[in-house]
């Protein structure tokens, strides 16, 4: 590693610290959590919830790069005004720029397979990043964070992209669970 990629890390790494997820802003959310701290509390529920029949070691990994594009791209929600094609465009652009400076292929490689959703990791990483902003959400409910209720759009939208995947019954099971016991509070 060179010295150039020595600061190229130590940039990224402080621009995944510094952007806030727009999701969050957008709903007014007090204190919005980082891309980093979205990605570690994802790679938390891939080390607790992942099937012992998944490559953990992948499913961490593309934990750690699946929204790290974004400090180039920047972060689009499902309501903003650009296409999936152009996001997806974007953001691989983003992550062969973060592959060349970091002098490795492998972060190019891992958000590639991430956005594919081909692999039984990657469909499994999808659905923990959709949970994630679920159990989000109602921490923010919980803490009165935001300006009215986020759970529920947040859940319905999780429900929905989490279905259309293969084999996430129980990742289904955990986000019913939550929204019902939420629910029951109101």
């Amino acid at each position: 590693m060179n010295e150039q990629e020595i600061e190229n890390i130590i940039a990224m790494l402080g621009k995944m610290k510094d952007l806030k997820r727009s999701g969050w802003i957008k709903r007014q959310v007090t204190t919005p959590e980082s891309d980093a701290d979205h990605s570690f509390s994802v790679a938390m529920l891939v080390l607790l919830l992942a099937p012992k029949k998944l490559n953990l070691q992948r499913c961490l990994e593309l934990a750690l790069v699946h929204d790290l594009p974004e400090i180039y791209s920047g972060d689009y929600t499902p309501v903003d005004d650009i296409s999936p094609a152009e996001k997806s465009q974007k953001e691989q652009k983003a992550a062969q720029r973060l592959a060349k400076e970091l002098g490795t292929d492998k972060i190019a490689a891992l958000f590639t397979e991430y956005e594919a959703k081909e692999s039984k990791e990657s469909i499994f990483v999808n659905g923990i990043d959709k949970l994630d902003n679920v159990i989000t959400a109602a921490w923010y409910d919980d803490n009165a964070r935001a300006k009215g209720h986020l759970l529920p759009e947040f859940s319905n939208y999780a429900k929905r992209c989490i279905s259309a995947l293969p084999n996430t019954e129980e990742l289904q099971e955990i986000l019913d669970y939550i929204t019902k016991e939420r629910t029951k509070h109101e």
